[in-house]
């Protein structure tokens, strides 16, 4: 199956606000620029539109704007301090403002606080570095031609500052761009695509839903101010949503195997290899058509066995759905509770979510378990019966074979000794 891949450019409002803003920065770099100059400590402009750039695109909560701000300042300093020339200055110190605007980004939302949406990586950190270390280079160009031509038009010195400071900003600010295409998908999400493909029936209605509501979760989300309680409910969401994926890929492709065509077709199978063997004159071919059907047979009742093992997990994964609108309806009604109100709201639902998860999947494994036992037991007490009915068989027949008469003795015949025809003592022999 061949697929086409689509660049997007996503978060653009983000990449709007960015940039707008670090036109306002680079203008007020430029008059930062100029009062330096009149106070005889000049310091770069390129520095100060470059890192006015990076301040402008800090966000995230208390202390990490606290820290992005330092390094917004301090990192794209360092490169002036390694004696490099103009170009290869300019470059390192946009590359490190890439980086930041990137690392704003991450902190904005929380990496572990974005649900449903799109998180750069690693790659995003590269391409974001690269793309502003060359724009900023150019916009260091462009600025000192433009700067040049406002001189000789006799052009103010701060509007010729603020000016340059902000097409330096421009087009440092235009090297986010490369952070906000081809973005690194949502793990969970990315991982219900690669899962969606493999099911079909109401496995795949069932995940789809899933994944609706996983979305919709991450848009309220997304509207509620970055705290603890907010990632803690994202991390429940997503923990939810992943079990739910994972369990319907426990099915894949076992689902288009349990239709009902299926069990219609091992019956009449089953059918015509016992009216085969009814048929069969040969004792072996009769023999032998009965042991297939009788394979038939087992087979036909794992099927059953089958069928009811997909019925749990999938009322397992209707709960699992379930759980997730309740997780939606509630970020619903946070949305107009006050902030400490809905801290609080946030850590009890997230809670009781968990706890709710924890329970089901308790409960589903000791039916389970249950199940599984009886199902051991029943086919013990089979093979049991099956034996018991061997033994009985093999009596019986032992019963109906011809006993076969044991050889008589001959018998001697005894004389009778009350017969007339008895020897006589002599009459020396008498005793007196």
């Amino acid at each position: 199956m061949s697929s086409t891949a689509v660049v997007q450019l996503q978060q653009r409002e983000v990449f709007e606000r960015n940039v707008t803003r670090s036109l306002l920065a680079g203008a007020g770099a430029g008059a930062v620029a100029w009062l330096t100059t009149r106070l005889q400590v000049p310091v770069p402009l390129s520095f100060l539109a470059i890192a006015a750039m990076g301040l402008a695109c800090v966000r995230g909560d208390k202390l990490d704007r606290l820290m992005l701000m330092g390094a917004s300042v301090l990192l794209p300093a360092l490169p002036w301090l390694f004696g490099l020339t103009q170009g290869w200055t300019v470059a390192l110190a946009g590359a490190v403002a890439g980086a930041i605007v990137v690392k704003s980004r991450l902190s904005e939302y929380g990496e572990e606080g974005s649900v449903g949406a799109s998180r750069p990586g690693i790659g995003h950190y590269v391409a974001t570095a690269g793309a502003t270390a060359g724009l900023s280079v150019a916009g260091l160009k462009v600025a000192e031609i433009l700067s040049s031509r406002m001189h000789d038009a006799a052009t103010p010195m701060l509007l010729n500052a603020a000016v340059s400071g902000t097409i330096i900003a421009l087009f440092a600010g235009l090297g986010s761009l490369a952070s906000h295409i081809a973005l690194k998908a949502d793990p969970v999400e990315a991982r219900g695509d690669e899962v969606l493909p493999l099911l079909d029936g109401e496995f795949a209605d069932q995940l789809n839903k899933a994944m609706g509501v996983y979305r919709q979760c991450g848009k309220q989300l997304a509207s509620l101010p970055r705290e603890a309680a907010r990632e803690e409910l994202a991390r429940t969401v997503g923990k939810l949503t992943k079990d739910a994926i994972d369990l319907a890929a426990e099915w894949a492709g076992v689902e288009s195997q349990l239709h009902d065509d299926a069990h219609r077709d091992l019956e009449k199978e089953i059918a015509e290899l016992t009216e085969s063997a009814r048929k069969a004159r040969d004792a072996v071919a009769k023999k032998q058509l009965e042991i297939a059907a009788s394979s038939l047979k087992e087979e036909l009742e794992r099927l059953g066995e089958m069928k009811l093992k997909r019925e749990r997990v999938l009322a397992k994964l209707k709960s699992q759905v379930a759980l997730l609108e309740r997780a939606r309806v509630a970020l619903i009604g946070m949305r107009s509770s006050h902030a400490t109100v809905r801290a609080a709201e946030m850590s009890a639902v997230a809670r009781k979510l968990n706890a709710l998860a924890t329970a089901q999947a308790d409960e589903a494994k000791l039916a389970h378990a249950v199940a599984t036992n009886a199902e051991i037991a029943a086919i013990e007490t089979h093979k049991a019966d099956a034996a018991t009915a061997t033994q009985v068989s093999a009596a019986k027949e032992q019963v109906a074979a011809p006993v076969e008469p044991e050889p008589q003795q001959a018998v001697v015949p005894v004389t009778d000794l009350s017969a007339t025809d008895v020897v006589p003592v002599p009459d020396k022999l008498k005793v007196n």
